[in-house]
């Protein structure tokens, strides 16, 4: 079936089908929602198929699996920062907090997390005629090399790039076992800082966010000496804009395959028109001030700095909080937050600026710094 254009013949542009009655977008959804043809990641595919779920024409399943997706958990949010799960109405309080806690550097929810998409990924394996299994099955076939692709990131993680570092670890250890090809982890750089305040862009402005400033990902030459499969891990699916412009780099590029994954889901009758919706899920829990929840994350023992937290810690607003802060953290992990601050470039920003001048000291007094400001611990 092919839908064609009665003035010229042609195929319909999907601005042009955008414009048609449910019936006629339904017919070119359906047909078209297998294809990950990388022209309809910029072009409105997505529009398409979140209007026909708006007029109940579709399923959060089948939304969610355009261009190849998948997701455990779909939210929708009742009351500003209550979300319930969709489909049952049920609270989701306890998955929202943890992911609150996730986002901000909690290693326990982050593995909470990690460990939901393992969970599945194992099950899926286990089913011969699964999406997933039939993918590593055909690679192996083929001797083609399936990949990882999280968040760009530039020399300080992001939570999900944490998150999937641990999905790849333990996944692939059930692939071994199968005799199936393992995932092979591609870390994407930043060469621009990340944009700060990127949960709480409109859809539009996370357009124009992607295309300008985030991930550098593989060009032609890395498809070059076999087949490459896809996976995109984030820890949420919001606007797909960073999915899309993944997807659309690596087939554009070479790749033979595009599938994305997430552990949540937003209502897209919400997340489109409200892309700050992130945000609120967010900060459900973790307030972006320093207070006990806060302290619970810092002074963890296995403490990992998020780029999130780094930028809560130093940002102007808890300056003067920080300096009775520090002293009931763990000085090791006041020195790891001091390395991945300048690492992120937080002193040549002037509002983060003082609070990192305070650490420093701090770090000086304790004897964990010299007078350069670098580590005494080589």
């Amino acid at each position: 079936m092919t839908i064609k254009n009665p003035d010229t013949g042609s195929q319909p542009s999907l601005y042009e089908i955008l414009e048609k009655p449910s019936h006629v977008q339904l017919e070119f959804f359906e047909h078209n929602r297998s294809k990950n043809d990388p022209s309809y990641a910029e072009k409105g595919f997505r529009s398409l198929a979140a209007g026909l779920f708006a007029s109940e024409h579709i399923s959060m399943d089948q939304y969610v699996s355009i261009f190849g997706g998948h997701a455990l958990n779909y939210l929708t949010e009742v009351a500003p920062g209550a979300f319930n799960y969709m489909g049952t109405g049920l609270d989701a309080d306890e998955l929202v907090v943890s992911y609150s806690r996730a986002k901000h550097g909690s290693i326990q929810d982050i593995n909470a997390l990690a460990f939901s998409i393992i969970n599945y990924l194992s099950a899926q394996l286990d089913q011969p005629e699964s999406h997933w299994a039939r993918l590593f099955r055909e690679a192996k076939e083929r001797n083609d090399t399936v990949v990882m692709m999280t968040t760009g990131w530039r020399n300080v993680p992001s939570t999900s790039n944490v998150l999937y570092s641990i999905v790849v670890r333990e996944i692939n250890l059930k692939l071994a076992n199968l005799e199936l090809p393992t995932i092979v982890e591609v870390r994407l750089p930043r060469i621009a800082p990340p944009c700060e305040n990127y949960g709480a862009l409109s859809a539009e402005e996370r357009e124009i966010v992607n295309r300008t400033q985030d991930h550098v990902i593989p060009a032609e030459n890395f498809y070059r000496w076999g087949g490459v499969h896809v996976i995109f891990g984030d820890d949420v699916l919001v606007t797909g804009a960073t999915a899309d412009k993944v997807l659309y780099e690596s087939t554009i590029n070479g790749a033979k395959s595009f599938q994305s994954i997430y552990p949540i889901a937003i209502d897209p009758r919400l997340s489109l028109s409200q892309a700050n919706i992130e945000e609120r899920l967010n900060t459900a829990l973790v307030k972006e001030v320093l207070d006990e929840t806060v302290y619970s994350i810092l002074s963890s023992s296995d403490f990992q700095p998020i780029l999130r937290t780094v930028r809560l810690v130093f940002s102007k607003k808890n300056q003067a909080k920080l300096s009775e802060f520090l002293p009931q953290l763990p000085i090791k992990n006041l020195l790891e937050l001091y390395k991945a601050a300048l690492g992120s470039e937080l002193m040549r920003r002037e509002d983060t600026r003082p609070s990192l001048r305070l650490l420093r000291k701090y770090l000086y007094d304790a004897g964990l710094l010299d007078s350069k400001g670098l580590s005494t611990e080589w």
